[in-house]
């Protein structure tokens, strides 16, 4: 039988996820380029280099009198202090759970511990080919099927090579183009001006006026990891935080403008503030610097947007290229391992494809009902509340039970409360999955120790 060649770009979680379905078929034949020495994607720290110093660069201008520029490549966007947001319960792949003595909000490190595992445990490694940077994939038309043609280099010999397959995956994660809003005079404010990919640790930040830009997780966590250090801590929002925020974070209308001689305007507020540092918390764009125009991938929208993508996976014109963890706002591990099981029964011809036709009205009907529902443009790949039904229709599309049951989407709803309500307590809890439709919540905050079953 003719082996089905197929390159997976990244060997973070989803290309982990990807590994492990594919590895599951003697007929397919898997490499994975991994330009970090070991698995895990962002979930490997990486202190910054000693000569870059966020607080003392702005780097939209691109000046800095004390401190160079950062690297030219992607680093991890991890910080010092960073626990998950959603517990480990919920967060596994299916097929192997957490330690149990971990608590439900495991730190960064514990994480990749677990990746690392979930590769040793599945025989995943012998598939990766560690430190090597893909530097493009172009696409050939042969009868009526697309080959791919990928370069490579090695970073340590430096030898480059190009190799073909009859398939790809790419699984290169979405949190290393930074975005930044469009704010005049953001390159005249005398001030620190950076990105919360840069953000490692709070003690720089001392005594310091700090303005972070967005209420997401990492606007927020960010902010209060900052509480004790930072003199003043501001939090830039375009719409009030969905959790109640300690005291000392001041929430201010959206920024309009960075002044030259160090304030900061927000709309529709006649306060300035005089800051020493602005952090913009304002999320990543996609980026496939490898991917050639004859693959005939756009991107849309702030580079929020990936077409012509059916079901945010699979190219509509040339379905061999897949793409799996591109998706915002979501409950990671499982939804890989789910997107990974669709790409390979589709490779395996177990699933058709609709048409082209019915895929690019599918793919237009998913974007205008996000429109039409109030999101952004930007946000093409949200899913959020979304999440639950589009993983019912991946399991569905394939035909197998989906993995992510009602416990899971309970917790998670569950859990997404005690945050929005006690931002800095919830990380205390701890939940157990009973069965496929029940949780349970160990309350395990201070002077409590209350159980409920939901």
């Amino acid at each position: 039988m003719k082996k089905i060649r197929v390159a997976v770009i990244g060997a973070g979680a989803a290309g982990l996820a990807a590994l492990r379905q594919l590895s599951k078929y003697d007929v397919f034949q898997p490499v994975a380029y991994e330009i970090e020495r070991q698995v895990g994607g962002t979930w490997i720290y990486k202190d910054l280099a000693d000569d870059f110093d966020p607080t003392n660069i702005n780097l939209l201008a691109g000046q800095s009198t004390t401190s160079s520029p950062p690297p030219p490549h992607c680093h991890s966007s991890m910080y010092q202090g960073l626990y998950t947001n959603i517990p480990k319960e919920i967060m596994a792949f299916p097929d192997l759970p957490f330690p149990q003595q971990l608590p439900s909000y495991p730190h960064h490190t514990d994480v990749l511990a677990y990746l690392r595992n979930y590769a040793h445990q599945f025989k995943l490694l012998q598939y990766i080919q560690f430190g090597t940077m893909v530097n493009s994939l172009s696409r050939q038309q042969i009868e009526d099927k697309s080959s791919w043609t990928l370069t490579y280099t090695d970073l340590d010999s430096k030898e480059t090579t190009t190799t073909q397959f009859d398939a790809v995956i790419v699984c290169n994660g979405h949190y290393c183009k930074t975005s930044y809003p469009d704010i005049p005079d953001l390159d005249q404010f005398p001030g620190a001006v950076t990105h919360s990919h840069y953000y490692r640790e709070p003690s720089i930040y001392k005594d310091k006026v700090v303005v972070l830009m967005g209420p997401g997780p990492s606007g927020t966590d960010i902010a209060i990891e900052l509480i004790d250090t930072a003199k003043e801590i501001y939090l830039s929002c375009h719409k009030q935080p969905a959790a109640n925020l300690p005291s000392k974070i001041v929430v201010k209308n959206t920024i309009t403008k960075l002044h030259s001689n160090g304030f900061v305007q927000f709309e529709k507020d006649p306060q300035l503030v005089k800051a020493d540092c602005v952090i913009f918390c304002t999320g990543y764009g996609y980026e496939f610097p490898f991917l050639t125009p004859s693959c005939n991938v756009t991107l849309e929208n702030q580079q929020r947007r990936i077409r012509p993508l059916f079901m945010h996976i699979f190219h509509i014109d040339h379905p061999t290229l897949s793409f799996v963890g591109i998706c915002a706002k979501i409950v990671p591990f499982g939804q890989f391992y789910l997107q990974a099981s669709v790409v390979t029964s589709v490779l395996l011809n177990q699933t058709p494809l609709p048409s082209i036709d019915e895929m690019e009205r599918d793919e237009e009907n998913d974007y205008q009902d996000r429109l039409a529902t109030g999101l952004q443009p930007r946000h093409a790949h949200f899913l959020g509340v979304r999440q639950w039904a589009y993983n019912d229709r991946l399991a569905t599309f394939i035909n197998v039970k989906n993995p992510m049951s009602k416990a899971i989407e309970k917790t998670y709803k569950y859990a997404m409360g005690w945050r929005q309500n006690n931002i800095l307590e919830y990380r205390h809890q701890n939940y157990r999955i009973i069965d496929e439709d029940t949780f349970e919540h160990v309350n395990a905050c201070k002077n409590s120790n209350q159980t409920s079953t939901n």
